[in-house]
């Protein structure tokens, strides 16, 4: 009983190390590449002349 539980245990451990990348790219990751900085969103922002302290309300 005890060589069983030990073995699913390890078999857990296993598994969760695997699904947290321990051993690589976790699962959850693979297919997907990485977006540059220069790719997101940059019409998202907008600059301007810093605020004044007063002007903060």
């Amino acid at each position: 009983m005890r060589f069983l539980f030990l073995i699913v245990l390890i078999a857990n451990v296993g598994a969760l190390a695997y699904g947290q990348g321990f051993f690589g790219t976790p699962p959850s990751e693979r297919g997907r590449e990485p977006r540059q900085l220069s790719e997101r969103n940059q019409q998202a922002i907008t600059l301007g002349q810093p605020l004044e302290p007063g002007q903060l309300r």
